[in-house]
């Protein structure tokens, strides 16, 4: 099997446009927060195991 490399011209918008969506979702991702209430779970898992999740 043998994978072809063509050529592929892209209009500078299209490539403008992707570049903006990218950055776009990236800033979105960067101020994601956990939600208090996985935060809770995930206390309460430790807590009852009595473990922390880096314990070997």
């Amino acid at each position: 099997m043998q994978i072809q490399s063509d050529p592929v011209v892209v209009p500078s918008k299209v490539l403008i446009d992707l570049i903006q969506a990218v950055r776009m979702y990236q800033t979105q991702i960067a101020q994601l927060r956990t939600p208090d209430w996985v935060n809770d779970n995930i206390t309460r898992v430790k807590d009852y195991a009595q473990r922390n999740f880096v314990d070997f």
